[in-house]
């Protein structure tokens, strides 16, 4: 999920938040009619000096649901991460070893999408990998 401050940013920001929009309607092949509608609207305002906040959590959702990563919001290398996390997978519950191999299989431990870096943090966390207070501070 996006934070208050990337949100606020790009509100206020109407080239960036056209140039968003446009980028996630030329490359999303899985949005929603909804989301293309709302992208093609917002990439076709040309008036708007300002966003308002729903429309900033609506584009960055539909941004974090869509856009695939290779580096955490954190600084954390995605691969890397993905690839520890397999190693020591057996110390996970069955649900979470289950979905760091499947995802490994599926993306080649290349990227993911942003919604599913959280929970690929969350796992690094609980096997160690990074500790939770200095998760903000140093790259890995």
């Amino acid at each position: 999920m996006a934070s208050w401050r990337e949100i606020d940013r790009i509100r206020k920001d109407p080239t960036a938040f056209r140039a968003l929009a446009m980028r996630l309607l030329k490359f999303g092949t899985d949005l929603t009619d909804w989301e293309k509608d709302f992208l093609a609207s917002i990439g076709g305002d040309r008036d708007s000096k300002e966003f308002t906040t729903r429309q900033s959590e609506k584009l960055l959702q539909i941004r974090d649901d869509n856009e695939f990563v290779t580096k955490c919001h954190d600084g954390f290398s995605v691969p890397l991460l993905l690839r520890r996390c397999r190693e020591a997978r057996l110390d996970l519950s069955e649900s979470d070893e289950a979905w760091i191999e499947g995802f490994f299989e599926r993306s080649n431990g290349i990227s993911m999408k942003r919604k599913h870096v959280g929970r690929l943090l969350r796992c690094a966390r609980e096997l160690h990998i990074i500790e939770e207070e200095f998760a903000n501070q140093l790259p890995l």
